[in-house]
């Protein structure tokens, strides 16, 4: 008999099936921090179908994906949050010295964008042969 309470759903065989593809597949990636995106965006995705999104922790935006992140400040300090839109997130990885998010053990750490880096000259120019240098 289930209760009033009861909140648990059976998994849909198209959505497990889509999960466990996931999993079967990030065993491909040689590198261990898109292999490890991969696993949180499955299981993030999964989640958002199963039990819908979130808001944000700052602005209680919509979030689709709920993935906890840690925010590591220039002076040590750390805050976590339940999970941040694509707004505040990237204005947290813009104002910290990295941002992590973490399940269980998948682990992506993302630090600053590097803004007005230095591109050598040949970069910016046509090369011969080129869509865009052809008149």
């Amino acid at each position: 008999m289930q209760g009033e309470n009861d909140f648990r759903r059976k998994v849909p065989a198209r959505f497990f099936q889509e999960y466990l593809e996931v999993l079967a597949g990030a065993q491909a990636y040689q590198v261990s921090n898109l292999r490890n995106w991969d696993l949180l965006r499955s299981y993030a995705e999964l989640q958002y179908k199963l039990n819908g999104g979130g808001r944000c922790a700052m602005c209680r935006a919509h979030v689709r994906h709920v993935i906890p992140a840690q925010v590591e400040q220039p002076d040590g300090s750390t805050k976590d949050y339940a999970c941040l839109c694509t707004r505040c997130f990237e204005g947290e990885r813009a104002m910290s010295q990295r941002v992590i998010m973490q399940m269980g053990e998948a682990r992506v750490e993302y630090r600053p964008r590097n803004y007005g880096k230095k591109v050598p000259i040949e970069k910016l120019q046509p090369q011969e042969g080129s869509v865009r240098g052809k008149v």
